[in-house]
């Protein structure tokens, strides 16, 4: 639950810092790792490799490509979010009618 939360917080950040008139290539670079690796835990591989290819243009300081892979990651954000929505109300539903959610120890 904890990386979930911190791809809605990624949310936030995104509709926040592409306003910003100054790059700080290194900040935004941390949160994209931050990002990278709280997709990569939760098998969002396409967040992931957008995010790859969006710390490579942070590391070169390519603003067009950076914004570019905003637009990706921000699209990609959006579409996993749009499925983990769907998932966690059918986990309601079934939790609704009696049924049970079995969790999965992410430590095996």
């Amino acid at each position: 639950m904890e990386r979930i939360a911190r791809l809605c917080y990624w949310g936030f950040f995104m509709s926040s810092c592409r306003d910003q008139p100054d790059v700080d290539f290194k900040k935004i670079d941390a949160h994209v790792h931050q990002l990278k690796g709280s997709s990569s835990s939760i098998g969002a591989q396409r967040v992931k490799n957008s995010c790859i290819t969006f710390r490579n243009f942070c590391e070169v300081q390519n603003t067009d490509g950076c914004v570019r892979c905003l637009q990706q990651v921000k699209q990609e954000y959006l579409l996993i979010k749009s499925k983990l929505e769907a998932l966690f109300q059918l986990e309601k539903q079934i939790v609704a009618a009696g049924g049970s959610i079995n969790m999965v120890d992410s430590m095996n």
